[in-house]
């Protein structure tokens, strides 16, 4: 018997909201415990769903974490899709960037995927597939060199080797994430600006 469009609406709510359920618990255990702490049955404790249901969805932890480094690499490019596609200069777009990296990088749950996006790097090569996926899924990230070079044409961004003042801006996110897990105030102390000046040019 075929399922009626409404049963299938239903069945397909019920299914976005198990897996929201369970990326959120994922997210919160490979935060506290990394990649090798985790383990299924802290996530289902703490997704609140039964066994059959999270290994309905999610056979391995090694797919729950596959999934949100899928998630994690389509919130950054949806970010960066945003920024350069703005009208304007390539450092009016740059500031667009820190904008809404700054945004995305330092609430609770877009701060706990950027954790995962480090756990992956240092931790994942255990898992098949993962590295290859980042370095395809993470092509946007090549975009901001060639910004950086049309941005010193200009006079605006500072002189240097765009590859290395691209690495260095986005380790600064990376790194005040990281710090945002010891000092919760220390996004009282920090704005898009402060990234941003890493590159801007004072001469």
């Amino acid at each position: 018997m075929n399922m009626s469009p409404r049963g299938q609406e239903q069945n397909q709510q019920m299914r976005t909201k198990a897996i929201a359920k369970i990326t959120g618990a994922a997210l919160e255990v490979f935060a506290e415990y990394g990649y090798y702490g985790a383990t299924m049955k802290h996530i289902m404790q703490v997704s609140g769903l039964s066994k059959g249901l999270v290994y309905h969805y999610f056979p391995s932890k090694e797919k729950i974490f596959f999934h949100l480094v899928e998630s994690a690499l389509e919130i950054s490019k949806n970010a960066w899709t945003e920024a350069l596609n703005i009208s304007g200069t390539a450092w009016q777009k740059i500031e667009k960037l820190s904008e809404i990296l700054f945004k995305i990088s330092f609430t609770n749950e877009s701060s706990l995927y950027f954790l995962i996006m480090v756990q992956a790097t240092t931790q994942g090569k255990g898992i098949p597939g993962l590295m290859e996926y980042m370095t395809e899924g993470g092509a946007h990230f090549d975009l901001l060199p060639p910004l950086i070079r049309t941005a010193q044409k200009a006079g605006d961004a500072v002189p240097g080797d765009p590859v290395i003042l691209s690495t260095t801006y986005l380790a600064l996110f990376q790194g005040y994430t990281l710090c945002l897990f010891q000092d919760k105030d220390i996004v009282k102390k920090i704005t898009p600006a402060t990234f941003t000046d890493v590159l801007r040019n004072r001469g």
